[in-house]
């Protein structure tokens, strides 16, 4: 539990968020995808920063325990992954695509099942993943091997790229474009197969169902 000076500072932080997001969207909405970059330098920042303080985080390469739950991302981080997956060979993104759908088909977006994007204990999409995966860590990995109802985590971490979540997708929300939590494959999917879906995003329309997958 928050106390009323913590509360206070942390939605102060979610505005100054959402003010700087604003400021800087709301003069060019054409760079929207390539601005979520900024959310995540920004909670890798964070994470870097606190995890040198306190207790330490056990986590480390190849460790993907927190690989097998239910991944959300918003529209702009899910239009991110998927510029970056077009980049490759048309072989592989056939295969990313595949591979993706046999995901939905399998787990529906839920359940512990491996993120489609796991490959040999390691994320292939590291440098695009989404804001909730730089945001999670553990201080016991012990905690994760066994699936712990509760994983001890960095409280200060927690909040402070919340914030940044938070604040980014109003400012979002603000200049008129959706930014909202769907599951990452299913909207990544999406995302590869549908050509006008990017499009119709900066224009305005809400592209994923509310619960995507």
């Amino acid at each position: 539990m928050l106390s009323h000076d913590e509360q206070a500072a942390y939605l102060d932080s979610i505005e100054r968020v959402r003010q700087s997001a604003v400021n800087h969207l709301g003069s060019n909405r054409n760079v929207a995808i390539e601005f979520v970059a900024n959310l995540h330098r920004a909670v890798d920042k964070v994470t870097r920063q606190s995890a040198g303080s306190g207790a330490q985080t056990e986590c480390r390469p190849g460790c993907a325990c927190c690989c097998s739950v239910r991944v959300e991302a918003t529209e702009p981080e899910i239009f991110r992954i998927a510029r970056e997956v077009k980049k490759l060979p048309a072989d592989r993104v056939a295969a990313i695509v595949e591979r993706l759908r046999n995901f939905a088909a399998a787990t529906d977006g839920a359940g512990r099942t491996d993120c489609a994007f796991l490959k040999d204990h390691l994320c292939s999409i590291y440098e695009v993943r989404p804001a909730v995966c730089r945001r999670a860590h553990s201080l016991s990995e012990e905690s994760c091997k066994h699936f712990a109802p509760e994983i001890p985590q960095n409280l200060e971490i927690l909040l402070q790229a919340d914030a940044l979540m938070k604040g980014t997708s109003e400012a979002y929300r603000q200049v008129g474009l959706h930014a909202s939590a769907h599951e990452l494959g299913s909207a990544v999917l999406q995302a590869l197969t549908d050509e006008t879906i990017e499009a119709r995003w900066h224009d305005g329309e809400a592209v994923f169902p509310k619960d995507c997958g």
